[in-house]
């Protein structure tokens, strides 16, 4: 076999740009290149993806034969943005997540190349020489021919502008469900560098683009073998359909662009002429219509075809062909050339895995597709936008419905890499189902943060918290959380945070409501407070008993500080009121808790990451309730102090169910929900009970303020949710098809995401919050301490082993 060398660049058809969205190639076609925004498929039904399907068919079909369509799919390693050194937990949780997912995830970046061939070459001739020639000689004598520099400038400029107009017409036609955004040429050349090069290196900005870009898109020194092409070093596999799929549904290569594999995709789509292809289908109908029977049974003279067999599969195609005819005359589907090419890098004992899957995604489909050998730099070169089109030697023939089917116009959520609300970086980064990287903000994009995160018992609610928290230190924000069941002890020792443990067989902790401002929201509350407590002990209001009891408490702040006590409060209410109060103060059960006048120390001393469990409060409702409400003023003067306006805080209200069923709670939690947008405050509860939010009489108003919802596994989701929860037939499916511990279904008003949450193992033993595992490293943390015992459960040094999450 002969080897044959020459420049790479003699191979690539780009001249330069003509402009600043346009290149012009050598054989004369224009070039544009686009980025293409693919529609998320999470949370959409099936009718949603014929219908964005449909709407391309019907735009690639009005196409003229001069202008081709070419996909370009990329999987590459994911960048992440660069985050600032530093030993505080916020950046090694950062740093960490980051080096977790480094050989995790993929991005994928997904473009739209049009050719468009305006004919300069015809147009050229017609001067008596080749237009390239001409083209050189103008960029050569610049100066010195300046009448044929305007004639040959005129021309290519009119081409243009006739391009752009024709693209642009196109583009229009599917902009409002595939946002297409045409990339500048420094944006241009680097998509059509990696190209070129397999992905290897990068375009350099600022490089010159007028003239001569094939040489410098020359990066990379490509050679084939025979079983086997080299790029830069690196081996590559080719792969080619060589057999479209006889029938498909949007979005049919789904799994092909879900490949964890470094990979690129290109489909190009050159459409034929309506006569053309009318042309094509008539001979291939009257070839198939002839086979269906032998010449021999032609030529009998009396039972002529009537008793001869007939082939099966020519009657098949000729009515196929019949199909496609009537798709072309009565509907308007185009029909045209398709190639596709999958191109992978890797070594041999990959690509034969990665080929392996490749196979079996075309075989799902019916279809075929060949690994090359001797074509290999045939297709590697033909794959480029602006080839010429008889340099692509795998063409089949389809319509444009199997084309927009074929496409990769649909694709896994994004999110947001930054945080507009807060201008910086999106709070953390989960994986999708695909393999690439989901950034999720806080706020969605928005300035309201407010979350439901709702799950079975089990499914990973206070793990999922525990890593959102300690992502948000980032932030630098203000954490209370109001917990029902210890998740939070171990991360808030590791943090260094206030943990109070609330409990009225624990000695008591004297909490002094009357300390609060003398505002008219504190007398408020107060009043309110204190007639939960009448109604606790047995009393029944009247109508007059609000204003008695307000007039008190205005009456009781005229008074000294070392005087505002519950106990005082009491004596000065009418007497039928006192036994329903008695346990409040004084000797009562719980006087040493609630009957304590202002001091110069505060009640509760909260911390930048608080949490007050009041598990062991819930076997004593009356204490819980009275400690509550409380507690949630307390935790709200913190949150709308004018001290912290500027700084995040978040409330996290763990196990919520418990809280929900209380209407006067559910009415402070919804009046959070809504006003604390303006105090740059978020609310998250988390609850696993769907029926306490959704028979529940006023939860509507809450859900409304809460824009966010972050649905965990449960399998026994109940029907009455969906419409609560506004979530369709495939939604609901997924929310209880959803892996435990792993996944989650992210729901915003626009948006729907199906993520996975994996950590490396230090994390998970520091976020897990089973009973089990928290035994564990209870044991650990006494011996070793936090950090100790974190490191040597992540290297199972204990006792037991356990399967680490992801």
């Amino acid at each position: 076999m002969k080897d044959d060398t020459g420049a790479l660049a003699h191979e690539l058809p780009y001249w330069g740009w003509v402009d600043e969205r346009t290149c012009l190639t050598r054989h004369g076609e224009l070039v544009t290149v686009g980025r293409l925004v693919p529609v998320v498929t999470d949370g959409r039904r099936a009718e949603d993806l014929d219908a964005v399907a449909g709407r391309w068919q019907r735009m690639l079909s009005g196409l003229p034969p001069q202008m081709r369509v070419s996909w370009i799919v990329e999987r590459k390693a994911a960048s992440f943005d660069p985050r600032p050194p530093g030993s505080d937990i916020a950046g090694l949780a950062q740093r960490k997540r980051q080096a977790f997912l480094a050989g995790r995830v993929q991005d994928i970046e997904a473009h739209v190349a049009w050719s468009f061939d305006p004919g300069l070459r015809r147009t050229a001739s017609v001067r008596g020489r080749g237009w390239w020639r001409a083209h050189l000689a103008e960029w050569l004598r610049r100066r010195r021919a300046p009448h044929e520099s305007v004639y040959l400038g005129a021309d290519i400029a009119r081409a243009a502008r006739t391009g752009a107009a024709t693209m642009a017409a196109a583009a229009a036609r599917v902009a409002d469900v595939t946002p297409i955004e045409i990339l500048a040429r420094d944006e241009a050349a680097a998509v059509l560098y990696r190209l070129v090069n397999g992905g290897i290196g990068g375009w350099t900005a600022g490089m010159r683009t007028d003239a001569g870009v094939n040489w410098r898109l020359a990066g990379e020194d490509v050679a084939a073998e025979r079983h086997a092409l080299h790029v830069g070093g690196s081996q590559v596999g080719v792969w080619s359909c060589v057999a479209p799929p006889a029938t498909v549904t949007a979005n049919a290569l789904e799994e092909l662009y879900a490949l964890r594999a470094p990979m690129t995709v290109v489909l190009e789509w050159r459409p034929w002429s309506r006569e053309a292809a009318r042309r094509k289908m008539r001979s291939a109908q009257r070839h198939y219509f002839s086979k269906r029977y032998s010449m021999a049974a032609h030529m009998q003279e009396k039972e002529g075809t009537a008793a001869a067999l007939e082939d099966a599969a020519a009657s098949i195609e000729a009515r196929r062909a019949g199909e496609a005819l009537v798709e072309l005359e009565t509907e308007g589907v185009g029909y045209g050339d398709v190639a596709l090419s999958v191109t992978v890098r890797g070594s041999a004992e990959q690509l034969e895995q990665w080929g392996a899957d490749i196979q079996r995604v075309f075989g799902g489909l019916d279809a075929k597709a060949a690994r090359e050998s001797y074509g290999q730099l045939a297709v590697w070169f033909g794959r480029l936008p602006g080839q010429p089109a008889s340099r692509q030697p795998r063409r089949v023939f389809v319509s444009a419905g199997v084309a927009a089917c074929m496409a990769p116009l649909f694709g896994p959520p994004r999110g947001s890499r930054r945080c507009s609300h807060l201008d910086a970086p999106a709070l953390t980064v989960f994986e999708t189902p695909a393999g690439t990287p989901y950034h999720y903000d806080l706020f969605g994009g928005r300035d309201v943060g407010h979350t439901l995160m709702l799950g079975a018992t089990g499914s990973g609610k206070s793990f999922t918290l525990n890593f959102l928290l300690v992502q948000a230190l980032q932030y630098k924000p203000r954490v209370l959380i109001l917990d029902l069941g210890g998740s939070y002890l171990a991360l808030t020792q590791f943090l260094g945070g206030g943990y109070l443990g609330l409990s009225p067989e624990k000695d008591a902790i004297p909490l002094r409501p009357f300390s609060l401002e003398p505002t008219e929201r504190t007398v408020q509350f107060l009043s309110a407070w204190v007639l939960r407590l009448l109604r606790i002990g047995g009393w029944e209001e009247s109508s007059g008993d609000l204003s008695e009891v307000r007039a008190r408490i205005e009456d009781l702040y005229a008074l000294a500080p070392v005087r505002r006590s519950l106990g005082n409060l009491v004596r000065s209410l009418p007497a039928p009121m006192w036994p329903a109060l008695s346990r409040w103060h004084g000797s009562g059960a719980w006087g040493k808790w609630f009957d304590n006048p202002p001091a110069e120390d505060a009640d509760l001393t909260l911390a930048d990451w608080q949490v007050i469990d009041l598990a062991g409060a819930v076997e004593h409702e009356d204490w819980c309730e009275a400690a509550l409400l409380y507690l949630l003023e307390r935790l709200r003067t913190e949150i709308e102090s004018p001290a912290e306006a500027t700084r995040l805080k978040l409330m996290v209200v763990d196990e919520a169910w418990r809280y929900l069923r209380d209407p006067v709670v559910l009415g402070r939690l919804t009046e959070a929900a809504r006003t604390w947008r303006k105090r740059n405050a978020a609310l998250i509860l988390a609850t696993q009970s769907v029926t306490d939010i959704t028979e529940t009489a006023g939860a509507a108003a809450l859900l409304e303020s809460m824009p966010t919802r972050l649905f965990l596994a449960n399998p026994d989701f109940p029907a009455a949710g969906q419409a609560t929860f506004q979530l369709n037939d495939d939604e609901l499916r997924t929310v209880r098809e959803l892996e435990p511990k792993r996944e989650l279904y992210l729901r915003r008003p626009t948006t729907a995401a199906i993520l996975r949450l994996a950590v490396d193992p230090e994390s998970y033993w520091l976020y897990t919050s089973s009973a089990g595992e928290a035994q564990r490293r209870a044991e650990m943390v006494d011996r070793y301490g936090v950090e100790g015992a974190i490191v040597r459960l992540a290297a199972g040094l204990d006792h037991h082993r356990a399967a680490v999450l992801g």
